[in-house]
């Protein structure tokens, strides 16, 4: 089933007759010889608690405009081919009240296209709608289609149902957030559409006590379907978590090898500040390749060395359904689609919009959405198994960012186990270092999954070498 070229509801709403008057405002504008305008309205239930209390409820309605104004002029220099002409974008924020009075939104569209003139970039044009509309890609759950404050609720009752079962346990703090979007899209390209969207985050401070010492843990789940927070399950892996933490040592200094699991190894993939320059993101786009800043050659192997375990495949996937990047459509009108960019360790072809797609003269396929990682054949009980002892296994990660150009990564260990003879033992505190690209190289991947919304793939990775500072 495609997405409607005109609205995903069928109704020419307000947020609709905006765009469209936007969209008239562009097409006048001297100088705007393309644009895109994407206009967003949410609504937005948000829930406090100070342990077991309310601190405060929230509900909020937000509206944005953003717009990107492009136009072609005489280059201010000539460049080394002698181009005849140039082109700049500028992209803006309206406020509503500019959006709303014809005349300041006059003055602030000529000002985007005062500024994309300054600029000079070789053309390229933005992609028409697809023949066949755009897909109908799930981001909207309908379960979130009524009262947002009392599904706030609904999610509090459940988590403090769940809490009471451990008594050794308390939450500290907690915040619930619930969106509902609605977003219109218009280009100078014939992009005419809209589409609705929901988002989930539950963000929680549990506190574990044996009576005589406490430790926390802090938990954070991200989701645009009330279903896929499995918010039971996830509070309870949470509590184990904090419970481990009482009992933590400090590890040992350590190089050899180690396995990543669950959130740990999501986020050395999934940088959560800034994700198209996370590594494996960053190296496959074509900008990268444009600047000379990629390290991937098509057909080449991704990693220094030849790989000794499981070869890296990697997706990039902007129709997951109910993923956190997901949508029918991207900012400049792609389409939807699951890219494969890594098949069984070496690159395949670079993820492009339009400008670097035209640069580097290879196909587009829309900005980067959700990572996808192919499994392995072991179970993480296997691999555990493998190998020396002692074994390191780190679930959780103070922060990890790791460098997007080297790939280098050192972070704190929030928890982890040690493993040996004697059976397994919490560790904190220290931290672990190495280079992503190389330790891939000798990596073997878990059979069983992890998802967070963003990132699907292993739930766990087992690297031939890493170091541990303790």
């Amino acid at each position: 089933m495609a997405l409607s070229d005109e609205t995903a509801s069928g109704r020419n709403t307000s947020d609709e007759r905006a765009a469209d008057q936007l969209a008239e405002a562009l097409a006048v504008t001297p100088g705007a010889d393309a644009w895109q305008g994407h206009v967003r309205r949410d609504e937005e239930a948000q829930l406090y608690l100070i342990g077991e209390r309310v601190e405060a409820r929230r509900s909020v309605t937000t509206e944005r405009t953003r717009i990107s104004a492009h136009n072609t002029h005489a280059p201010h220099s000539p460049g080394p081919d002698g181009d005849e002409a140039a082109s700049g974008s500028a992209a803006i924020t309206l406020l509503p009240e500019e959006s709303a009075d014809p005349a300041q939104l006059a003055t602030r569209l000529r000002e985007a296209v005062a500024m994309a003139a300054l600029t000079d970039n070789r053309p390229y044009e933005l992609p028409a709608p697809p023949s066949t509309g755009y897909p109908a890609v799930e981001v909207s759950d309908p379960a979130l289609d009524g009262d947002l404050g009392a599904a706030l609720e609904e999610l509090r009752r459940r988590m403090e149902a769940e809490i009471a079962r451990h008594p050794d346990v308390r939450v500290s703090s907690a915040e619930f957030f619930a969106t509902r979007s609605q977003n219109v899209l218009r280009t100078s390209a014939g992009v005419r559409t809209a589409y609705p969207a929901t988002a989930l985050f539950v963000d929680f401070v549990l506190i574990a006590s044996d009576g005589a010492r406490e430790a926390e843990f802090h938990g954070e789940l991200l989701r645009r379907r009330l279903e896929d927070l499995a918010l039971e399950e996830s509070v309870e892996a949470y509590v184990r978590l904090a419970r481990h933490t009482l009992d933590a040592t400090t590890a040992d200094a350590y190089r050899g090898p180690l396995i990543l699991s669950g959130r740990a190894v999501a986020d050395l993939f999934n940088a959560p500040l800034a994700f198209e320059r996370s590594p494996f993101p960053l190296h496959t786009s074509a900008q990268a390749a444009y600047q000379g800043l990629s390290r991937f050659t098509p057909g080449q192997p991704v990693t220094p060395e030849p790989a000794r375990g499981d070869k890296l495949s990697l997706w990039t996937d902007s129709a997951r359904p109910f993923g956190n990047r997901a949508a029918p459509l991207d900012a400049e009108g792609f389409a939807a689609n699951a890219t494969q960019l890594i098949a069984d360790g070496a690159f395949q072809r670079h993820w492009a919009d339009a400008r670097y797609a035209a640069y580097l003269d290879v196909p587009a396929t829309g900005a980067f959405g959700n990572i996808r990682i192919g499994l392995g054949e072991r179970s993480l009980a296997q691999l555990r198994l493998m190998g020396p002892r002692p074994l390191y296994e780190v679930v959780a990660f103070s922060f990890m960012n790791p460098d997007p150009t080297s790939g280098d990564f050192v972070a704190e260990i929030k928890l982890g186990y040690r493993h040996d003879d004697r059976g397994s033992a919490p560790i904190k505190g220290g931290s672990v270092s190495g280079n992503l690209f190389a330790a891939l190289a000798n990596a073997h991947f878990s059979s069983e999954m992890f998802s967070d919304g963003t990132y699907d793939g292993p739930a766990a990775i087992r690297f031939g070498e890493l170091t541990i500072g303790g």
